[in-house]
Formats: structure tokens, sequence, C-alpha cells
């Protein structure tokens, strides 16, 4: 039996994340113990939590992130569905790799702006075209809690809630392969996310034309006009692109000119030092 050790009555932060972690990995165990494959239920919401050993809270916490990731989707009477694991082998043949890249050097990060415009202007034209009902109250709910989670203080809540919105877009596309991409790609996302929000929240004004961004987003796909959303995707990652541009040439400008302008010692003294 998959176990994992409950969670304390009044858990911290960093504590309740454990935790969830802990579910998230068991849920993915009892996947794989079973064999399940797409399409197949997973146990119901009170047999998990008594297998797991967890509060409901956290499962469904739990639950929420792997649906995020696009390796659950949550069925009409709120059953939970295993969806294909392949993710997670290309998260870590694949996103991890690049992962400790991107953190030795923060200009693989415009790389990732590259791959995330070709694909998500794709997802937001096929999103459009094939959306169904349920993707587009899921689109809605997402773009809903990426508002809210604006100035709760945590860069990382924020990343997450943009990053959902997004794979929300591509899970809409109905294309197995883009959505798989782009969900093994989540980590990536996310980083990629709150590297660029910390950069432009430093510009008046960057949440409303982010938010403006997002909404045109949203309802090109809903209106079904494909173009549009295409335009919109691209509109929105251009901007992020072009804003953090030029905020990395001002720093670096910055830079520049203290260091000119820094006091430089006398050649005596350096002589003297030597």
């Amino acid at each position: 039996m998959t176990t994992v050790p409950p969670a304390s009555s009044a858990p911290g932060p960093a504590s309740s994340n454990r935790v969830v972690d802990r579910a998230v990995a068991a849920i993915e165990a009892i996947i794989a113990e079973r064999g399940l494959t797409p399409g197949a239920r997973l146990p119901s919401e009170r047999a998990m939590v008594a297998m797991i050993g967890t509060s409901r809270g956290s499962l469904r916490e739990a639950i929420g992130r792997l649906s995020a990731a696009g390796l659950l989707s949550v069925g009409p009477r709120g059953t939970t569905i295993a969806a294909p694991l392949a993710a997670r082998w290309a998260e870590g043949t694949i996103a991890a790799p690049l992962g400790a890249r991107i953190a030795a050097d923060p200009g693989y990060g415009r790389d990732v702006l590259e791959v995330r415009q070709g694909l998500e202007r794709q997802a937001a034209f096929h999103a459009a075209r094939r959306a169904l009902p349920a993707d587009r109250d899921h689109i809605r709910r997402c773009f809903d809690a990426m508002i809210d989670s604006h100035g709760s203080g945590d860069a990382g809540d924020e990343a997450q809630a943009d990053a959902a919105f997004h794979l929300a877009i591509a899970r809409a596309s109905h294309n197995a392969v883009l959505h798989s991409v782009m969900s093994s790609m989540f980590g990536l996302l996310r980083s990629s996310i709150s590297d660029s929000l910390e950069k432009l929240y430093t510009v008046p004004r960057t949440f409303e034309q982010l938010s403006d961004q997002h909404r045109r987003l949203m309802e090109t796909i809903l209106a079904g006009d494909a173009e549009a959303a295409r335009d919109a995707s691209d509109a929105h990652i251009q901007f992020v692109e072009t804003t953090i541009r030029g905020i990395d040439e001002e720093r670096a400008r910055q830079v520049r000119a203290a260091a000119l302008h820094a006091p430089s010692i006398p050649q005596d003294r350096q002589k003297s030092r030597s």
C-alpha cells in the first residue's frame, strides 16, 4: 500500500508544500503500480485519502497540480482519470537537463520564450477551432485564478497560475502531442514565467497590460476566432520578450555607467600595494 506520513494539524507553508509533494508522488506511484493507462479511473477520493494517509485538501491540491501538468484530468462527476505518464519521461529527459542549463545561464530563458511562441501560437489557433464547452469553462476558471493570484506576494503562485492558464489552452487544442510537449515543459514554463514576471513587474502598469493580453487571448479562443487567437498569442509573447530585452539592456547600461564613474585607485597606491 502506498502511504504518506500524515500532515500535522497546522502545517506552515513549507511543510504543507512537502505534504502535497508527497501526495503527488504517491498518486504517481498508484498509477504506475496499478498499470493504469489513459482513460482509466483512479480510486475514489475517499479511498485515496485512506491509501495515501493525507487530508482531502492536500489530495485535491496534488490532483490539481497533476491536472495542470496534464497528467490527470477531472471528469464530470469529479472523478480523476489517469493521463499518459509519458510527460514525466519527457520532463526527465528533456526539461530537467534544460532546467539546469537555464539556471547556469539566464540567456537560455530567451530560448524558452522562442519555443513558447512557437508552441503557444499553435495551441491558441487549434483551441479556438476545437475547444469544447468544458474546455472553455476550464480556460475561464484558469484565467480567473490567474487574475486572483496577482498581489499574493508569492511570485511562484502567480507563475503557477499563469502557466496553468496557458496549459489549459494547450489542452483545449485537442492535439495530444502538443499538449504532452507543453505539459512536459511545465516546470520550465513556470520558471520562465516566474523570471519574466519578476522583471516585468518592475515596469509600471505591466500587470494591466498582461491582463489585457491574456483576456484578449481568452476571448478570441472562446469566440472561435483561430487567426485572432494566434495573433493574440504572438502579441503576448512578443510583448514579454521585447519588454524583458529592454529591461536587461537598461540594467547592463547602468552597470557600465557605474563602472565608468567608480573611483579609480591612484597609480602610486597601486604600486605600494604590490
